[in-house]
């Protein structure tokens, strides 16, 4: 657990990583006004955000290896249209985001190192008006991206590391290649 006595009021940039028995974020959390990126890495038990939520001026978050607590990031957002990058690691998931999971002022999604993961949810990535970037990494089980396509606010699409199925099919014109060729910057590495 993270002190709450002390009012770190100038504290801008948070790491919290390998802490395999971290379970609580402080309560009053929103109240850091000057936090713009929270890094929360490895901390599986971890489960819920503050009841305050996230401090508005937050801009960037990363979730690695938190399973429980990305499951919570509606409700802990609210209507934080401050948070702009959101990268989320590690979900045992077979599909994601669930519709109304992610904040709709939400530029870019980074998704990373999740083995399972099979499908993107159209509705949860339609509904994010100001999406301009998505980076798919290390996700070796995508094969294909939405049969809707992605959404037409996105101009960076990046696929890299271990995502060789997506990759091969998003480069066949018979494959996914039509759902992503208006797209302006495309990179697969």
């Amino acid at each position: 657990m993270i002190s709450q006595g002390q009012a770190h009021k100038h504290l801008t940039y948070l790491t919290i990583e390998e802490c395999p028995q971290f379970e609580s974020l402080p309560e009053h959390m929103h109240i850091l006004s000057s936090l713009f990126y929270l890094w929360i890495h490895n901390c599986p038990k971890l489960e819920l955000f503050p009841k305050g939520g996230l401090p508005s001026s937050l801009t960037e978050m990363n979730l690695n290896n938190c399973p429980k607590l990305v499951t919570t990031l509606k409700g802990a957002l609210g209507a934080n249209s401050s948070l702009k990058t959101l990268s989320i690691g590690k979900l045992d998931t077979m599909c994601f985001p669930d519709q109304g999971l992610l904040p709709h002022h939400l530029n870019s999604l980074q998704i990373y190192n999740c083995p399972n993961l099979q499908k993107l949810d159209y509705n949860g990535l339609s509904h994010l008006p100001s999406l301009k970037e998505l980076v798919l990494k290390d996700c070796p089980s995508l094969q294909c991206l939405p049969e809707e396509g992605l959404p037409k606010s996105i101009s960076d699409f990046k696929i890299s590391g271990k995502c060789s199925k997506l990759r091969q099919h998003c480069q066949l014109p018979n494959g996914d290649w039509g759902k992503i060729a208006h797209i302006e910057n495309l990179n697969f590495e």
